[in-house]
């Protein structure tokens, strides 16, 4: 038999090619007349003669790619035959074909043969909506339902109809089916979960409400309402629908969850910390609670509180990894730098090993100096994995620009790029140290590097408009590329800060205040409240100036900007 024929056929049809021979390449195709349409004179009259010749012309058909030409064929051998599986052929082949409305009559054909086929119908189902068909297609969806069950066979509905290239007919097969069996909440659900997909938010947050007010004990009706609001950016009304469920059903960690984590996502720490406690009472060993919670917790500020729940996790045995690198991370912020690398030690697996290797090398340097750790990031440098050699380089390169070792950070900058030829990154660095060191052509030349590579990299733009607005009187051209990082990322401190200095440069005081003062305000950093204490000063708000030199020395006592604005300030 051919490889052509790739479905089973009739016992009684396959012994008509029991005998055929193989061509004399020894090849098992066989050399076949060119497609004849079934009225042709060349076609048998007996029905089953019509069906090996429709099987054999789509198979050939198929093979040549002419996937139009097959399902018809097909469809033709279905209509004959009383094979599910020459049915189900047929319908696949018209939808590699993206004939509709053929391969909705191989779908009906395939449940002609095989009423109780869940895929048959759901491919019917779907393709009933695409082509407007959408009664039909919900008395088939209804059947879906009920053979799969209803709770799981809703979630199939959604599902399904998530495909439908007809979005308007697939909302309306499920209204219309919601419609007829109005007292089942999951299909209030389906319906609204659909318009979701479809970001259909308004008719969503309609069905989702009105569901709810039909069904207020159907909990995940209103975690569904609360999506919807999510994506709408109403975070209250998400807020109270989420509590609202969690009242429900006090004792269902997953809606208790779900509420935290939407409080987590508002920044609402007062309120997200009670429910995790909560959770942590239904399981007091759940490592990931613990975890969590801890993350939380560092998140709000709450130190303390985090290594709390961080040791708790380490007594429990699991999870010991995470804990340990998060350890270190809270001593590292406390200043307890031989602690942060005790912690930092015993992370030699999982997905922070990488991290606490890099970590470990920089608190060498911290604590035994820079000779201790040079072989430590040589090793690093070394790694297999490229991205760890490339990071070595780089906080090898920050940790020298930090200490004043300019030379010695251009040197294995240098290395790095001989490693990581065109490294942005590596570049980007560089520029910055040729900039702390007062070589700003070597700098610029840096940062241009990046952008011949990339002409819309925000960072390199900012970097380079910096340089010029502060250290040359480039500021026209400083503005140009200023502007154009702002253009792509209005919200970020750093930028925002440069727009406001470039301003300044240029004289328009009044336009720069504005700017500085947004800086500030998303950002409590040293050089944005150094470069607003200049402004303040220059318009002569001299009090608001030396506040805000103090609060930021109060963060940051050896800031080396903050401490040179403070003394030309000086009176």
């Amino acid at each position: 038999m051919p490889r052509l024929l790739a479905v089973a056929l009739p016992a009684a049809l396959l012994a008509g090619c029991a005998q055929t021979d193989l061509n004399a390449s020894g090849s098992e195709y066989i050399e076949v007349p060119p497609i004849l349409p079934i009225s042709g004179p060349e076609a048998a009259e007996d029905p089953e003669s019509k069906v090996l010749f429709s099987l054999l012309a789509a198979e050939m058909a198929a093979e040549s790619g002419d996937y139009e030409q097959a399902s018809t064929y097909y469809l033709t051998a279905a209509r004959l035959s009383g094979d599910v599986q020459v049915a189900e052929r047929a319908t696949r082949l018209a939808l590699f074909a993206r004939n509709h409305r053929r391969a909705l009559a191989g779908a009906e054909r395939w449940l002609e043969l095989s009423p109780d086929s869940n895929e048959a119908m759901q491919i019917a189902a779907v393709l009933m909506t695409t082509t407007g068909r959408d009664e039909e297609a919900a008395d088939l969806l209804k059947a879906i339902v009920d053979n799969v069950g209803t709770e799981e066979g809703y979630r199939v509905v959604v599902s399904l109809l998530a495909q439908s290239e007809d979005q308007g007919a697939a909302l309306r097969a499920v209204e219309r089916l919601v419609d007829a069996n109005p007292d089942e909440a999951a299909g209030w659900q389906a319906h609204a979960e659909l318009a979701l997909r479809f970001e259909e938010l308004e008719q969503a947050r309609a069905i989702a409400r009105a569901g709810v007010d039909r069904f207020p004990e159907a909990v995940q009706l209103r975690m569904t309402l609360a999506r919807v609001l999510t994506e709408m950016e109403d975070d209250d009304a998400a807020l109270a629908a989420l509590a609202a469920a969690v009242e429900l059903r006090p004792e269902r960690r997953d809606l208790r969850l779900a509420y935290a984590r939407a409080l987590v996502d508002v920044e609402d720490f007062e309120r997200v910390r009670p429910e995790f406690d909560r959770l942590l009472a239904l399981d007091p060993e759940d490592a990931d609670l613990l975890l969590t919670t801890a993350l939380l917790s560092l998140e709000a500020g709450r130190f303390e509180l985090a290594q709390d729940y961080l040791e708790r996790l380490l007594a429990s045995g699991r999870r010991t990894q995470d804990a340990h690198y998060y350890l270190g991370r809270l001593h590292e912020q406390a200043d307890d730098l031989q602690a942060a690398r005790r912690s930092y030690q015993a992370v030699d697996t999982g997905e922070h090993a990488d991290d606490a290797r890099l970590r470990l090398a920089r608190l060498t340097a911290e604590l035994e100096g820079y000779a201790a750790a040079r072989p430590v990031f040589a090793d690093l440098q070394q790694d297999p994995d490229e991205g760890i050699a490339l990071r070595a380089y780089l906080v090898e390169g920050n940790l020298l620009r930090d200490k004043g070792r300019f030379d010695t950070a251009l040197e294995r900058l240098g290395r790095g790029l001989i490693e990581f030829p065109g490294s942005e990154q590596l570049l980007y660095l560089r520029g910055l140290v040729h900039e702390r060191a007062g070589n700003i052509p070597a700098a610029e030349a840096d940062f241009r590097a990046i952008l011949e590579m990339d002409p819309e990299n925000v960072s390199a733009l900012n970097a380079l408009g910096y340089t010029l607005a502060d250290r040359t009187e480039r500021y026209e051209e400083a503005y140009d590329l200023i502007t154009r990082a702002y253009e792509l990322r209005p919200d970020d401190a750093a930028i925002v800060d440069s727009y406001g200095w470039v301003l300044y440069r240029l004289g328009r005081l009044e336009e720069a205040l504005v700017k500085l003062e947004r800086a500030y305000d998303l950002m409590q950093d040293g050089e944005i409240a150094s470069n607003l204490a200049v402004v303040l000063w220059e318009v002569g708000r001299r009090d608001e100036s030396r506040a805000i030199i103090e609060e930021a020395l109060d963060r940051d006592p050896g800031h080396e900007r903050l401490l040179r604005v403070s003394r030309e300030l000086g009176d």
